[in-house]
């Protein structure tokens, strides 16, 4: 019978495989590097150690060899490992070394209690008061467990579990770093670092807290799972938080997502909002993206497409609303609460003003005040709209015939409302049109 070209294929390429079978399980099973492990005398010591040795016999004439009594040291290629005491298994070049452990390569140094090198696998596994430090970057990495593979390459892999504590510095050297803790962490070569599980992070100029986190060399991290980000008098949160640092100093703080910004005397809220940091103290922020952004100070509620806040000192010097704008007088906000943007109704006492643009510019505290500028409460001094304007104020108290408001509806190019001691008390429009009602006697209707 003659077989067919399929049959023929098959049996060519079972036949391949076969061949190429033994040599690629003598590469994976090789070591990568000749394991030594011996017992040296102590730095300094004039007589030669008293090694304590005890070799059992094994499967090819390999020993399994029990080393103490002096300095233990074990090399494999350019890495370094000293202890009190080892196990050295020949027979799969698998050394144990125990008691005050140091291991260094051309990339870390690292100490634990018991480091074991798996010669076969090329793994380093550290455990028990196990601190490590990355020699290129300064970054270190301390907990109960470390892993990771002997020969450096790019982007190879040390992971830590069980709690573990990460330094990680934010530039050049000497610079603060960023203090990281999470139930498991993990470095990527020299240029980024991961942190997973319940993480917080802590600085002088910030506290954070989230799911996971993400850190660059360069100075960026980033983190995810609803982080929450504190600095000098302000608060981001959102799904994902970015924090960029440059020469030592945060910079940027950006939000995506459901993201908020909040203050001693602020919220803001949208799905975008990115808060720029000078000297610890934020100067500006801005928010934006899908979907209304709302700000809130006391009663002054501003809504818009997009929302731009101006600092000075901690404290709010001006807001800018662009986009379909409006400002409105409500309750006062319970912080931490979800903003709604408010109802424009023409009821008694409702005050509002829209325009496609809207600007408005807080007061300077007292020079007499005692408290600092970021602990004084924003006082509106004047707001300003622009483009398509319209307005409704019933709290403009410049009635001659009764304490009742009067009620003034505007429409123009410009509106402008001032303000004395945080209450509208003119409302001026440039080519405008409106209606103005005023009561004819105390407690009189319109």
């Amino acid at each position: 019978m003659t077989s067919s070209p399929i049959t023929r294929s098959r049996l060519l390429l079972g036949f391949l495989t076969v061949l190429a079978a033994p040599g690629e399980a003598s590469a994976q099973s090789a070591p990568s590097c000749q394991l030594r492990v011996r017992v040296v005398a102590a730095a300094g010591a004039r007589d030669q150690p008293r090694s304590n040795m005890l070799a059992i016999p094994g499967v090819e004439g390999r020993y399994a060899m029990h080393l103490g009594g002096g300095l233990v040291t074990g090399r494999c290629g350019d890495a370094t490992m000293t202890g009190d005491s080892a196990i050295h298994l020949e027979h799969v070049a698998e050394a144990r070394m125990i008691g005050s452990v140091r291991y260094r390569d051309t990339t870390r140094v690292l100490d634990a209690d018991t480091v074991t090198y798996y010669g076969l696998s090329d793994r380093v596994i550290a455990v028990n008061e196990v601190r490590l430090e990355r020699l290129g970057s300064g970054a270190t990495l301390e907990g109960p467990r470390v892993e990771f593979r002997r020969t450096p390459f790019q982007g190879s892999r040390t992971l830590a579990t069980g709690r573990p504590h990460m330094t990680l510095p934010t530039g050049s050297p000497g610079s603060e770093p960023f203090l990281v803790d999470s139930d498991e962490a993990e470095f990527l070569g020299e240029e980024r670092a991961f942190a997973r599980g319940n993480v917080e992070i802590h600085r002088s100029d910030l506290d954070a807290t989230a799911d996971s986190a993400r850190f660059d060399a360069g100075g960026l991290g980033v983190l995810y799972g609803r982080p929450v980000v504190r600095g000098e008098g302000f608060e981001l949160t959102g799904d994902s938080v970015l924090a960029r640092f440059a020469n030592d100093e945060l910079r940027e703080v950006r939000s995506f997502g459901g993201a908020s910004a909040s203050g001693q005397d602020f919220e803001l809220q949208a799905d975008l909002v990115t808060a720029e940091v000078r000297a610890g103290e934020v100067e500006r922020l801005w928010a934006f993206g899908e979907g209304r952004s709302i700000a809130a100070s006391g009663s002054f509620q501003l809504a818009g497409d997009s929302i731009e806040f101006f600092l000075s000192a901690g404290r709010i010097d001006s807001i800018a609303s662009v986009g379909t704008a409006s400002s409105v007088e409500t309750e006062a906000y319970v912080p931490g609460s979800t903003l709604v943007e408010a109802a424009k109704g023409l009821d008694p006492g409702s005050n509002w003003l829209t325009g496609d643009t809207i600007r408005a510019f807080f007061s300077a505290p007292a020079a007499e005040s005692l408290l600092p500028p970021s602990e004084t409460n924003p006082t509106p001094e004047r707001v300003t709209a622009t483009g398509s304007a319209r307005s409704f104020y019933a709290t403009v108290r410049d009635s001659v015939r009764s304490e009742a408001p009067s009620r003034n509806y505007l429409l123009g190019d410009r509106i402008e409302v001032l303000f004395e001691e945080g209450e509208p008390a003119e409302v001026v429009a440039k080519q405008g049109i409106g209606i103005y009602l005023e009561p004819s006697d105390e407690g009189g209707g319109r």
